[in-house]
């Protein structure tokens, strides 16, 4: 975790604040596409039953849903924003590759947002979660 402490350092000193309202956007963005999923598990199946994941997608179709509503949430609140990242990289991966074979009702139908969310879950993956989150008000309150 060295690299990601030298990059916390460097944060704290140069707090770029604009990033912090970006960041509770893509977890409300997360939080919005786990919800539409969770309402159309049909689109989200016919993308996971495309990939090379058949044999298990429909348990595949629920971690989807639940990844993005559990880590969209984190992410917005800025609690373990890194590892609630790592959780939704690969589906974003997923969704960047497989969706312009999958036709318009795809689990993201826009390619350009999923690439868009992909490269904010990047960037914060490095920057973390920011002046204005939770993870920050715990460094600063230790005892509560």
């Amino acid at each position: 975790m060295k690299p990601f402490e030298t990059i916390d350092h460097w944060r704290e000193k140069h707090p770029l604040s604009v990033l912090d309202p970006i960041r509770m956007l893509l977890g409300g963005i997360l939080i919005w596409k786990g919800i539409e999923f969770g309402r159309n598990q049909y689109d989200i199946q016919v993308i996971v039953d495309n990939g090379p994941f058949d044999f298990i997608s429909l348990s595949l179709a629920q971690y989807i849903v639940m990844v993005h509503l559990a880590g969209g949430f984190l992410i917005l609140i800025g609690l373990v924003t890194r590892t609630a990242i790592l959780f939704q990289i690969p589906i974003l991966a997923g969704a960047v590759i497989y969706t312009p074979s999958a036709g318009p009702s795809a689990l993201y139908s826009n390619e350009a947002m999923a690439i868009f969310v992909f490269l904010l879950l990047i960037v914060f993956l490095f920057y973390g979660s920011g002046t204005f989150s939770a993870d920050e008000y715990l460094k600063r309150h230790p005892n509560g």
